[in-house]
């Protein structure tokens, strides 16, 4: 943690206002641990409304124009607000009587609005950085001497200048939020995959590419965009495992026990109800085994 992140205490003279909001937000959130951990939830879910990557194949920040950015913001704006129970007044939000604003950023500055400024109201401040995954939560009384000088952009919007970041009480700093359910696929080709026309070739391709892989149905859902029933296609008796059968290639789906169960067999982690996997025999034994339990056809492995 930067050294500007650590030097806020007791001392400072916005601390009695913004200890009393940290706290009302703190409790309000079921605690502080509870906080740390449901806010960079809130963010994965509010970066995934706005990416919308079932239906658009998008899946980072930088794919959205500016106009979609800002609506990150306000749909965490809505998240937090519930989360924390508190009405809209004259600003965002109402935390023990006081009027605060709420800033995002998906950038490295926030854009406060003159009237929020001039009154030197607190505001709650956001950021979200999509290419480490971590996100932040402060407070800050926003006052001119903590902002950009000058007349702030053509909405007379101002960001906090650098000396000025040492005002912020931060309540989460830098905490990892969970990474996209598509980080780690080779999104191009998933795209190219996503315009073949039949959806069980579709899916028998991509567990093809993707062997040994744990995927959340969220890309399952997305490879299948243009289907009515998406799962369909991931079950034998007319899906692609029918096709991967013969192949020695199994599709197990973590709703179910048994595949849950042959998953732990085979040496993988227990696959939770949302995952899926596909997998080929590693050894005689793992097809002997995954035959029997009548996911494969039974083969000679030959390594």
């Amino acid at each position: 943690m930067p050294e500007y992140a650590t030097r806020f205490d007791d001392n400072h003279p916005d601390f009695p206002v913004l200890s009393m909001l940290r706290d009302e937000i703190a409790s309000r959130a079921g605690g502080v641990a509870a906080l740390e951990a449901k806010f960079p939830e809130l963010v994965r879910n509010s970066v995934d409304f706005v990416l919308d990557p079932v239906r658009t194949a998008r899946t980072k920040v930088i794919e959205l124009d500016n106009v979609e950015k800002t609506f990150i913001g306000l749909k965490l704006e809505h998240f937090v607000r519930d989360m924390l129970d508190v009405p809209k007044g004259r600003r965002d939000l109402v935390i023990g009587g006081m009027d605060v604003d709420i800033k995002n950023t998906v950038r490295d500055n926030w854009s406060i609005p003159q009237e929020t400024y001039l009154s030197s109201e607190p505001c709650l401040l956001m950021a979200i950085n999509d290419k480490r995954f971590t996100c932040s939560l402060g407070l800050i009384i926003a006052k001119e001497s903590y902002l950009h000088r000058g007349k702030g952009n053509r909405d007379t919007k101002k960001g906090v200048s650098t000396a000025g970041r040492v005002n912020i009480l931060w309540l989460v700093y830098d905490a990892p939020f969970p990474a996209s359910r598509f980080h780690d696929l080779d999104m191009l080709r998933f795209r190219e995959l996503r315009k073949q026309l039949r959806g069980n070739q579709r899916v028998a391709q991509f567990w093809r590419e993707n062997l040994g892989k744990v995927v959340h149905r969220d890309v399952m859902q997305a490879l299948l965009f243009d289907q009515d029933d998406y799962m369909k296609r991931l079950r034998a008796n007319g899906g692609a495992p029918d096709i991967l059968k013969r192949e020695g290639i199994a599709v197990l789906i973590g709703t179910y026990l048994e595949p849950r169960r042959l998953a732990e067999d085979l040496g993988f982690p227990s696959l939770r109800t949302d995952e899926i996997l596909g997998i080929k025999p590693r050894s005689q034994r793992e097809a002997d085994l995954m035959s029997a339990n009548g996911v494969i056809a039974p083969l000679r492995w030959t390594g």
